[in-house]
This record gives structure tokens, C-alpha cells and sequence, in this order.
């Protein structure tokens, strides 16, 4: 059996994702596809588009076999803990042969150089970050900097495995972080990188013929408010789903978490703001003396941006405070089923065989088979899609339904 797994949010499905898995089916010659998806809320400190139960159905309908829960305190994180946490579940499984994921790079050569580097941290390497972090930049810029001049005193031939804009694409630093966490795990899944084409990550534009981004669709959604240039973006199944959900209200955008944000921040305590992962005591101190200023979630992470500071590390740092987030772990600690196609049996059978995790399909049996240490991953990752359902519910006028009543999507 050849198992390929994806690390993603699809935040929504579209054919950029599409064209991965059939990369991975036609190319890879992949007999089953293993999707381990963010839950409720997302890298860049904001809520998903859609629930996740919805982004798992579009996976599903559009060639994925199974589908697993990206935990929240993973789903949320920088970089580095955000492809540790897919890159355990996925490892942990016992049954995925390789990760594939896009890059703006196309090779993994030079990720796996970097990778090392980073892991190791020379002692020249550790100097040079220094020097840059205290010249007042931002971490990831600071990184980028010092790896690029350490390259530089490596030999001839390693310099040449870095291409120029390797440590300046976001793929390309996602990429990395999953040979990062392939290294330090041990694990046996090996790395594949589809090069990214049509739009690059952070384009806002739609374009015309090519596969978008995320983002740009997102944007698109939030500002003209309808769906009928989207039909050639994403692939029909993702499309119905997202204009069901769309017209019946079932979506949320950062906005939505305005007044509940509000509340946290002015009911938050000094420990509070110390406990929370990503809030610094500069960036707590900063958003006391602003919070006259507050008008909403995206304006004020703006106006809290600094040098140091990117607005994506703010929101982070917002969302963790709102969610009750402090800290991120190192590894996944069990695996939550969403959702999976029924001819994917010969894959759940392997799956229960060789895990070395604990599979959930129904959260009422977790008590009974999680430790203590694991159970408090779930319920804090329960805590926040209850927080996802409750205003989703509120904006459009459902009933709530408890985490623990949702049911697996089953195709």
C-alpha cells in the first residue's frame, strides 16, 4: 500500500488543491490520500472560512481517503509548530509513506540543507541571528537573514543548493519546517514538493486561468459577496458546498470574533496576558496602552504592528488570547477522525494496526482511552470549536450543536 499524506487548511478547497492530489495520484501512483487538515481556526490567527466538517466534505468529494484534525494549539502556531504537529500525525499513523506538499522551490535539496542547519543551530549560524534580531527586525526576517549568511561560508557546492529565493516564500519556509520535523522525529515519510503555479501565496487578486490562492478567494468572498466567478477556482463539489454555506450564512471572517475579542481583552488579567503562547510582555504592554483605540480584530492588530512585529504574529498572539491558547505542544498526542471515504477501509484497517496514537472517531470514547496529558489537548480543542459553533450559530440563526454531537463525514 502507497499512502501519501497533505498537511492543509483549505481555507476553501480549490483547484490548486486539486491539481496536488492528482499529482499525487497519477504521479506518485498513491493508492490512498490522508489529509491532515486545521481544525476551526487557522495559521494566521483568524477562524476558518468554512467549519471543518464542510472543508473535510470537500477534501473528501474531491479524492481524499481520510481526512484528521490538525489540533488547535498546532492549527494556530508559527511555522515550526504548525508542521511539527501535521508532520506527528501524520508520522504517528505508522501507515504514511510520504509527505507531499507545494513550494515555490519544486526540489527539496536545498530544504533539507536548511533544515539541518536549523536544527543543529552552529555556533556561527546562533551569532549571526543575534546580530540581525538586534538590529530591531522581526524573527522570521532576522532567520532569514542569518541562514542566508551563514550559506555563504559553507563550501562552493552547498551554496548552490539554495536557490536565491528559498527563505523568502512562505512554501518554501513551510517546506523547510516539515524537513525540520522530519529530521528531528526520525521519521521515515519521505519529503515530495509540487511547484507551485498560478498565484502565489499572499496574491489578494483573482486570477485569470490560473489556480488561485486561499486568500485571493477568500478576499473575493468577503468584498463582492458572490460566487459566480469562482466557478472555474474551485472544483465543482468544493464550489456547492461553499455556496450552500455561504447562503445560508455558514461562514465566518475575522470581524466576526470583533465583540467576543473585546470582551477577552478587557477582561483579561495581567497573568492572563503572561500565560498566553505568542504574547510577549512587549506586545501585552502594547495592547493595554492601545485599547482605547480598539474598533475590531483586524484594525487593532494592525495598529499593534511594529517592526519586531508582523500583523499575521499579532493575530496569532489575539486569537491564542480569545481561545485560552499558552502554550504549543511538541507532538501530536492522538488522532481525530473527520471524515473518510468508505472504500478507504484497507487504509483504516492499517491505520488501527500500526499507530502508535490513540485514534478518536467519537469524542464521548476519549476518556476512555487518552491520558490525562492528551485529554486536555482535546478539550482545549473542543473549548474552541464550541467557540467557532457558538457564533457561527449567531450569524446564522441555527440551533448550537456540542462538538461531542457532530458526526464523521462519511462518503
Amino acid at each position: 500500500m502507497n499512502v501519501t499524506g497533505i498537511i492543509a487548511e483549505y481555507n476553501p478547497f480549490h483547484t490548486g488543491h486539486l491539481h496536488q492530489i492528482h499529482y499525487i495520484k497519477e504521479k506518485l501512483c498513491s493508492d490512498h490520500i490522508v489529509i491532515a487538515m486545521s481544525g476551526d481556526f487557522v495559521q494566521r490567527g483568524a477562524p476558518a472560512l468554512l467549519p471543518k466538517h464542510l472543508r473535510a466534505e470537500m477534501a473528501l468529494r474531491c479524492g481524499a481517503d481520510l481526512v484528521l484534525e490538525l489540533p488547535v494549539q498546532f492549527s494556530t502556531a508559527s511555522a515550526e509548530f504548525f508542521a511539527r504537529g501535521g508532520v506527528s500525525l501524520l508520522d504517528g499513523l505508522g501507515v504514511v509513506d510520504q509527505l507531499c506538499f507545494g513550494s515555490e522551490e519544486g526540489s527539496t535539496e536545498g530544504m533539507f540543507l536548511a533544515a539541518g542547519i536549523l536544527n543543529q543551530e552552529p555556533e556561527e549560524y546562533q551569532t549571526l541571528l543575534q546580530a540581525y534580531l538586534k538590529e530591531g527586525i522581526s524573527f522570521p526576517a532576522a532567520r532569514s537573514r542569518a541562514l542566508n549568511s551563514y550559506l555563504k561560508l559553507l563550501p562552493g557546492n552547498a551554496q548552490q543548493t539554495v536557490s536565491q529565493n528559498l527563505l523568502s516564500s512562505p512554501n518554501n519556509i513551510l517546506g523547510i519546517e516539515y524537513c525540520r520535523a522530519i529530521l528531528s522525529l526520525q521519521s521515515h515519510m519521505k519529503p515530495v514538493t509540487l511547484k507551485r503555479q498560478g498565484s502565489s501565496y499572499h496574491d489578494s487578486a483573482l486570477p485569470d486561468g490560473q489556480f488561485p490562492s486561499a486568500s485571493a478567494v477568500r478576499r473575493f468572498l468577503r468584498e463582492e459577496k458572490e460566487l459566480s466567478p469562482l466557478r472555474e477556482m474551485l472544483p465543482q463539489p468544493a464550489l456547492e458546498i461553499l455556496q450552500k454555506a455561504f447562503f445560508q450564512g455558514e461562514y465566518l471572517t475575522e470581524e466576526d470574533l470583533d465583540l467576543l475579542l473585546h470582551y477577552r481583552l478587557l477582561t483579561s488579567s495581567a497573568e492572563d496576558f503572561a500565560s498566553c503562547a505568542d504574547l510577549s510582555p512587549q506586545l501585552a504592554d502594547r495592547i493595554r496602552r492601545q485599547l482605547n483605540h480598539y474598533r475590531g480584530f483586524v484594525s487593532f492588530a494592525e495598529l499593534l504592528k511594529t517592526k519586531e512585529l508582523t500583523h499575521t504574529r499579532i493575530q496569532r498572539a489575539l486569537l491564542h488570547l480569545l481561545l485560552n491558547i499558552e502554550d504549543s505542544p511538541r507532538e501530536a498526542g492522538y488522532c481525530r477522525i473527520l471524515g473518510f471515504r468508505k472504500d478507504a477501509a484497507p487504509l483504516l484497517s492499517a491505520i488501527k494496526k500500526n499507530s502508535s496514537l490513540p485514534v478518536i472517531t467519537k469524542l464521548a470514547d476519549a476518556k476512555k482511552i487518552l491520558s490525562p496529558k492528551e485529554l486536555g489537548l482535546l478539550e482545549l480543542n473542543t473549548e474552541a470549536s464550541n467557540i467557532y459553533e457558538s457564533i457561527l450559530c449567531r450569524k446564522s440563526g441555527r440551533a448550537f450543536q456540542h462538538e461531542y454531537q457532530k458526526q464523521l463525514v462519511i462518503l
